[in-house]
């Protein structure tokens, strides 16, 4: 990765955590992550290896859903 997906990954990372801490204040449980197929696929090529072995792709301790509904920079906090 360059430079430059690490910084928009960043930002990702950034508003995924706000979405978490946002739930978890009101109460909601959150079981996965749903994020755009750019961020999915990023995160896939960080994490190669996991994905030769077939693991779950997984951020912020939580299952990655890829979900074209969802912008890049706007990650949604699932229950």
């Amino acid at each position: 990765m360059d430079l430059g997906s690490v910084l928009w990954l960043s930002v990702v990372i950034d508003n995924a955590c706000t979405q978490i801490w946002d739930a978890w204040g009101r109460g909601a449980g959150v079981t996965s992550l749903r994020v755009s197929p750019a961020v999915y696929d990023a995160v896939a090529v960080a994490r190669s290896g996991e994905v030769a072995r077939d693991c779950p792709l997984m951020l912020l301790g939580l299952p990655l859903v890829a979900d074209p509904g969802v912008d890049t920079y706007e990650p949604v906090a699932a229950p």
